[in-house]
């Protein structure tokens, strides 16, 4: 391999590869930062909540569902914005570089010039740059390799109720199950399933952890959000009032006993279950917990957003009961099975 320019001619290009450089470093102070993940191959780059979302570098593009991105279903790895990459020239180190691929999906070189980038293989971009060296006359018979150094849009977004939700980026194919030992696992409000939108195809997958997490295939791109178990809420003169998740069957003694029983001033012998129609309206069951919980009567199962509400001696009707009980909800206190 040989050079055809003259002096001058190399002059003005490491002129511009040194240009280019700086530019470079200033890109690479925008990189959002990384922690270590306990999977390997996986690392946590943000919280979901503190994603950028315009105009700031490399973190303005890191979500997986970016305008006109492609993911293949195979997890084949694709350039994407912000990604950064490595690109060498063989027995030619003056012309190496690092470059991070801008928002209009493009990439600089110097003596090249601008070069698509996003949704190609890496030796498809490192093709136009061989051919762009040739043509312009620069070398021969260049030898061109690029790599992906920062794999910063291969994003899977976390969210719903996991401990760490955010964006990991992954390499290829991985488990469902990796994906959740890297968020931190489910929270104690999480109802044990989840959905998956696969951005290769548009799909939206409905599943169980405890069946389908070892099984299940996610690819960069993909959207996992673990659902939130369902509410219900026992209120009045009970040790812990509060909202509690509906994770398993529960009926109302346990319900009762999650809340830790009865006040000395509680009415059981006539609570009211205020239960939630779907169309904004309740309808009201009187209940007698006393029997109840003597075996008495028989135990009914609690549904999401059920209120039993446990009244003072003093209380004697149901509208009295519905003022003092479905106005407290929304300040709730949210307790999780111990």
């Amino acid at each position: 391999m040989r050079f055809l320019s003259k002096r001058p001619a190399l002059v003005l290009l490491l002129t511009l590869l040194a240009a280019d450089l700086v530019t470079v470093r200033a890109q690479e102070s925008s990189d959002i930062s990384v922690s270590n993940s306990s999977v390997p191959g996986l690392q946590r780059t943000t919280n979901s909540r503190g994603i950028k979302t315009g105009g700031e570098g490399a973190a303005s593009s890191i979500t997986p569902a970016a305008t006109g991105r492609n993911y293949p279903a195979s997890g084949d790895l694709l350039i994407g914005v912000g990604d950064r990459l490595h690109v060498s020239v063989y027995e030619t180190p003056e012309f190496d570089q690092d470059a991070r691929v801008d928002p209009a999906g493009t990439i600089d070189v110097p003596g090249v010039g601008t070069v698509p980038a996003t949704n190609r293989h890496p030796r498809e971009v490192a093709a136009d740059i061989q051919r762009g060296f040739r043509e312009g006359g620069i070398l021969i018979n260049p030898l061109v390799t690029v790599e992906i150094t920062d794999y910063i849009s291969h994003g899977v977004s976390i969210e719903g109720e996991v401990r760490n939700p955010g964006i990991y980026p992954v390499i290829g194919q991985r488990r469902l199950s990796d994906l959740l030992t890297a968020g931190g696992g489910p929270t104690e409000l999480s109802e044990g399933t989840a959905e998956i939108r696969h951005a290769s195809t548009g799909a939206v997958e409905h599943i169980l952890l405890s069946k389908d997490a070892e099984h299940s295939i996610i690819v960069p791109g993909d959207t996992i959000v673990l659902d939130r178990a369902p509410l219900v809420y026992i209120m009045g003169n009970v040790r812990r009032a509060g909202g509690f998740p509906l994770v398993r069957s529960t009926t109302l003694s346990e319900g009762l006993a999650l809340a830790q029983g009865f006040t000395v001033s509680a009415k059981d012998k006539k609570a009211y279950l205020f239960r939630d129609q779907g169309d904004g309206s309740r309808t009201v069951v009187e209940v007698n917990l006393h029997e109840i919980l003597r075996g008495r009567r028989a135990d009914m199962d609690m549904k999401p957003n059920d209120v039993l509400f446990v009244p003072n001696s003093s209380l004697a009707d149901v509208a009295k009961a519905a003022a003092a009980a479905l106005p407290s909800l929304g300040v709730a206190a949210i307790y999780t099975h111990p």
